[in-house]
């Protein structure tokens, strides 16, 4: 798998620096020179994501005593996305990182556990939601895109269809049927098996907590959701800044998809050149032209080396 990894981010680069290239490193650098001291404007709204983040991280968190403050629930959230981002782990490094520094302080293990394994489910399911939103809207902005969305509609319905499934699984005890399958083939490790009862006591904390907690369900999903829509007014100001402005919902739609393309790079570190190829031919797209696109990504991966670098510092000082 690391080795497939490693493959597919060697292609990936090569095929950005290829378009990058073709864009022409002038350009770029022409459009990025405009942005001038105003840079710092481009960290707000991420910044706001992960703390809007975090407030739904802490909702999800019951034991009120040994729950965290919502600063520290934003430098742990804030690492644990970095790992997510930088390590080959499909999105999911820095879960086990979360749940590990929570159960540090306090919070009980399958407490701890489930709520970074329901909280990654609600996220793909608001991401969803923004990305079909996306999808209705663009339409709507370009006259004939329809005829063109035929791919990306897919994409977006199976992307849905494994949110659904991931979210309904966390219900069907997902451990214990783990267990009970490893057994039946003789595989399952006596570390693993000891360990039993406390992965059925997570199983009843994850099918329990929909059920029993549905108003922190809906809270938890409209924080998420609304930072996504923050993904979008990043979008605005970037264009702003690049001295190219466009409307709000053209923002919404150029970032939606963007986040869709992005997904399918999920294998590949920090969807690097996957993001970047998709973030181009969205621009042309949407008659915004390739050194725009160009400029838009590069911009977006400085907002994102400052924030994860952040994260990694963070997660160095907790280790």
């Amino acid at each position: 798998m690391r080795r497939l990894t490693l493959i597919l981010l060697t292609i990936a680069l090569v095929f950005l620096l290829w378009m990058l290239n073709k864009v022409g490193w002038a350009n770029l650098g022409q459009s990025i020179s405009q942005v001038g001291y105003y840079w710092p404007f481009l960290l707000v709204p991420y910044g706001l994501v992960n703390w809007l983040g975090a407030l739904a991280w802490r909702h999800l968190l019951l034991t009120r005593k040994a729950r965290p403050s919502l600063g520290t629930l934003f430098f742990l959230r804030l690492a644990g996305e970095s790992l997510n981002q930088l390590t080959p782990t499909a999105s999911l490094g820095g879960e086990p990182f979360k749940a590990a520094r929570l159960k540090i302080r306090g919070v009980p293990w399958e407490e701890a556990t489930a709520s970074v394994v329901i909280q990654k489910g609600i996220w793909v399911l608001s991401l969803v939601v923004y990305i079909f939103l996306g999808l209705a809207m663009t339409p709507l902005l370009l006259s004939g895109a329809s005829s063109h969305l035929g791919s990306l509609s897919l994409a977006a319905v199976i992307l849905a269809c494994a949110c659904v499934f991931f979210v309904i699984l966390q219900a069907a005890s997902p451990c214990s049927s783990g267990i009970r399958l490893l057994e039946k083939y003789r595989l399952c490790p006596r570390g693993l098996k000891a360990k039993e009862k406390e992965f059925a006591t997570l199983d009843a904390f994850m099918a329990g907590f929909y059920r029993e907690h549905p108003g922190e369900t809906v809270l938890v999903f409209a924080l998420l959701f609304l930072s996504w829509l923050l993904h979008a007014v990043e979008v605005y100001i970037i264009f702003r800044l690049l001295g190219h402005p466009i409307s709000p919902g053209l923002a919404l739609c150029l970032d939606s998809l963007s986040m869709l393309v992005g997904s399918l790079g999920f294998m590949i570190p920090a969807a690097a050149g996957i993001q970047e190829g998709g973030n181009i031919l969205l621009s042309l797209g949407f008659s915004l032209g390739a050194t725009l696109g160009a400029a838009f990504s590069i911009m977006r991966r400085l907002r994102e080396a400052f924030w994860l670098s952040l994260g990694l510092i963070v997660a160095a000082r907790e280790k």
